[in-house]
């Protein structure tokens, strides 16, 4: 029995996925699908799909998972394109950032039958430096010894729970089961707020009376400050989040201002030293930030149990119960 899973997206997470599920082709066959392509060449030539397809509706139409791995303003046309094509019981992966409203979409969206949960990939901290974006940034341990989130509505089955669960550890990856909404909070402080700064700089940079003489001798430090700004779909992905995220971002950016002002302030009052030693502790907090991602001691602490047969291939592959004949009845 072969599983066929579908990647929609073959950008470095879509691709990752593909990589690292190449030792295990004779059981799943991976099917690629991405408008671009360059992304489509590259998956091919480095092995993270079997196949590709030139249309949506035909890359899903035999999909027992479909992994959709674009950014979020892609999300609901591409749900409300294929649909329709869907095989029953299939299940549904993305790996956006946001989870509330895509949880409501795929809630309308989906057609009965079908399940949805939501990944939250964690790159492995060795990959962390990288400052390209695309394809080519695809590795196939990406994930390896890192976590990922693992959300569901309330109304998802324990058996697409489970089965998310055990994808999520094919590809190396430990799942962390979250709320939405706390997956939401957490990547809003993580990813979001990084490029919100980003966007700002841009924003005063550009604008700035001496940016026509600045922008010559802008640097390593600006450059990797607005390096989100490399990819093409960040203005409509960035656009979408603070759209559909409007409580975490109100939150997030009157904190910016707050730490902001308590700067602007301390200029005036302490001097250089307590200065110093104020970025000194910043500085440590991060040292202790990249070691703790470096080792994941987090990966050690004790996971929900999920239930064994034949290991998680096995689970994958066997998932689903066979329906009934008529002459079973």
């Amino acid at each position: 029995m072969t599983l066929q899973l579908t990647i929609i997206g073959l950008g470095q997470i879509g691709c990752s996925v593909g990589m690292a599920l190449s030792e295990h082709k004779g059981e799943i066959l991976r099917v690629g699908h991405d408008k671009s392509p360059e992304a489509v060449s590259f998956a091919k030539e480095n092995d993270a799909v079997d196949k590709t397809t030139l249309t949506l509706s035909g890359a899903v139409r035999d999909a027992d998972i479909v992994l959709l791995a674009l950014p979020l303003q892609e999300i609901r046309p591409v749900v409300e394109h294929i649909a329709q094509d869907l095989k029953e019981r299939v299940l549904v992966l993305e790996t956006s950032p946001l989870k509330v409203p895509v949880i409501a979409w795929m809630e309308e969206l989906l057609p009965e039958g079908a399940s949805y949960i939501g990944l939250t990939p964690v790159v492995k901290a060795e990959y962390l430096g990288e400052i390209d974006h695309g394809p080519e940034t695809a590795h196939p341990d990406l994930f390896k010894d890192s976590l990922m989130g693992v959300t569901s509505s309330q109304t998802a089955s324990k058996e697409a729970i489970n089965m998310a669960a055990n994808f999520v550890e094919l590809l190396g990856a430990s799942p962390y089961f979250a709320d939405p909404g706390e997956m939401d909070g957490l990547m809003s402080l993580t990813h979001l707020l990084p490029q919100l700064l980003a966007a700002v700089m841009l924003e005063i940079s550009q604008k700035a009376p001496g940016w026509r003489d600045a922008r010559k001798f802008a640097g390593k430090h600006f450059a990797q400050m607005t390096n989100s700004f490399g990819k093409d779909e960040i203005s409509g992905a960035l656009a979408a989040w603070i759209d559909l995220n409007q409580e975490n971002n109100t939150r997030l950016i009157n904190d910016l201002i707050r730490a902001l002002v308590e700067l602007r302030d301390l200029n005036s009052t302490p001097g250089r030293e307590e200065l110093e030693e104020s970025f000194r502790s910043l500085q440590q907090g991060r040292d202790l930030w990249m070691d703790e991602r470096d080792d994941s001691p987090w990966i050690a602490a004790e996971k929900i149990k999920i239930p064994e047969r034949r290991g998680l291939l096995s689970q994958l592959l066997g998932f689903r119960k066979p329906r009934k004949r008529e002459e079973d009845e």
